[in-house]
């Protein structure tokens, strides 16, 4: 059922492995090299077309500072941990306590709610839109962090586990 381990293969496998594996790592990391190329050139180099040359000049400092001066993206990034830490440590802790009980106990039902768990992964989100947006209402916590930290960990937790 699982893949052969690489130690196990043949030697000539082996080798292919440890070479094919380096390419495929650089293509899938691409458009992320062209990224950061991008956020250290000066913008004559994008308008002239140089988008994968070695820079004319090195901005990075500058680029980052206009970034954070003529945008609000501190507030993005200070909100996005608002929502992200809490929610990862929530599911987390959520999911490690199920997962435990789930595997160390044996009780009756124990497989039914493994599996809905599981099942609940593959509800699609925008079924639930209206009865969530509802039930936000209802508890007094639609438009608030607390609201969107408690529906990310809730539909998190499902996956966490499994």
């Amino acid at each position: 059922m699982f893949p052969t381990p690489i130690e196990n293969a043949s030697r000539l496998w082996r080798t292919t492995y440890q070479v094919i594996l380096p390419i495929a790592l650089i293509i899938w990391l691409i458009p992320l090299i062209g990224v950061m190329l991008t956020a250290i050139r000066g913008g004559n180099d994008i308008t002239l077309g140089n988008l994968w040359g070695l820079p004319s000049q090195w901005m990075a400092l500058e680029n980052v500072q206009a970034v954070f001066a003529n945008t609000p993206m501190g507030t993005y990034l200070l909100n996005s941990l608002r929502i992200t830490v809490p929610t990862m440590l929530g599911a987390v802790a959520i999911s490690c306590m199920t997962g435990f009980a789930l595997a160390a106990y044996k009780f009756k039902g124990n497989l039914f709610l493994f599996f809905l768990f599981v099942a609940g992964n593959f509800v699609p989100f925008q079924i639930l839109m209206i009865p969530v947006r509802d039930l936000t209402f209802q508890l007094g916590l639609y438009d608030t962090v607390t609201g969107l930290v408690m529906f990310h960990v809730a539909f998190q937790t499902g996956f966490c586990t499994l």
